[in-house]
């Protein structure tokens, strides 16, 4: 068996490693199915007198539902993570893959993927489960940073799109003279389908059209004509049917997201804080001249 197969397999052994992980989640979770399994463990199968613990299906499971945001899964669904469970426990009851554990190249490999685990659980353990976040520093955040939970202005807009500014001069003509937008659309305007439908644009947001449109759109009241506005298009003559202003949405509906954002910030700060200690009270030496080197 060469490297590489050796090394997706022993990947494919130890991926119940991970699971472990999601163990954490049932502290901060409501009381569920899936955190009341391990304490009311059975065994589920045996392979070869070794048993499978219902507990081990149960983290599979969560770890699923973690990754694909789904909150229930059928029995059938359940039984196929029972038969993963057996796959995998044969694979590892072979004698070839007994010996595969010695091998120095796997060995090294679970060696860093055990000191990745170690480091977020000791990152979890002295940074993240130390944070917290109260109501004042959630409201102060939302009122200093408002835009950022706001939907910008639109406006529902109608145009003409002419191939020379003459056409489009006389077309504005008749506009200031009464004539109706939408009937002048259809008879003149070259934006097929638009001119169709009485040269509809639909709903723009600010920030979504080209520069020339926006300023001419956004300052326009409701029912007002626009002057002739010129693009890489053509000929433009605009107005605006609807003004939707921002809508800046509810402290309680971002609540959630300022909390992780905030809890991030923090994360990052202490994290930042917590090396530079340890860096401090260590020997550390970097050979700079070593790291400049190319590699062979």
């Amino acid at each position: 068996m060469n490297l590489a197969r050796s090394v997706r397999l022993i990947r494919f052994v130890i991926s119940g490693a991970a699971a472990l992980l999601a163990l954490n989640l049932c502290a901060g979770r409501t009381q569920t199915a899936l955190c009341f399994a391990a304490a009311e463990d059975v065994v589920v199968a045996t392979v070869n007198n070794v048993s499978i613990m219902k507990s081990e299906v149960g983290r599979l499971i969560l770890e699923y539902n973690k990754k694909t945001g789904k909150k229930e899964i059928s029995y059938e669904q359940k039984k196929q993570f029972l038969k993963n469970l057996i796959r995998r426990l044969l694979i590892l009851q072979q004698e070839s893959v007994q010996a595969l554990k010695h091998d120095k190249e796997i060995v090294k490999k679970v060696k860093g993927y055990e000191e990745n685990l170690i480091i977020a659980r000791f990152l979890q353990n002295q940074v993240a489960s130390r944070l917290k976040v109260n109501e004042d520093e959630l409201k102060r955040y939302y009122q200093e940073n408002r835009h950022k939970f706001s939907s910008p202005p639109k406006v529902k807009a109608r145009h003409i799109l002419l191939r020379t500014r003459e056409e489009a001069e006389k077309v504005l003509v008749g506009l200031r003279e009464g004539e109706d937008f939408g009937q002048l659309a259809k008879e003149c305007s070259i934006d097929l389908p638009m001119a169709l439908e009485g040269g509809s644009m639909g709903t723009i947001e600010k920030g979504r059209t080209l520069p020339a449109l926006e300023k001419a759109l956004f300052m326009l009241n409701t029912g007002e004509i626009s002057d002739v506005v010129t693009t890489r298009f053509g000929y433009h003559i605009l107005t605006v049917d609807e003004i939707i202003p921002a809508n800046f949405k509810s402290f309680k509906e971002v609540r959630d997201e300022i909390k992780k954002t905030i809890i991030r910030q923090k994360e990052a700060k202490a994290f930042a804080e917590m090396a530079a200690r340890l860096e401090k009270e260590a020997d550390i030496k970097v050979f700079g001249d070593r790291l400049r080197k190319n590699v062979d």
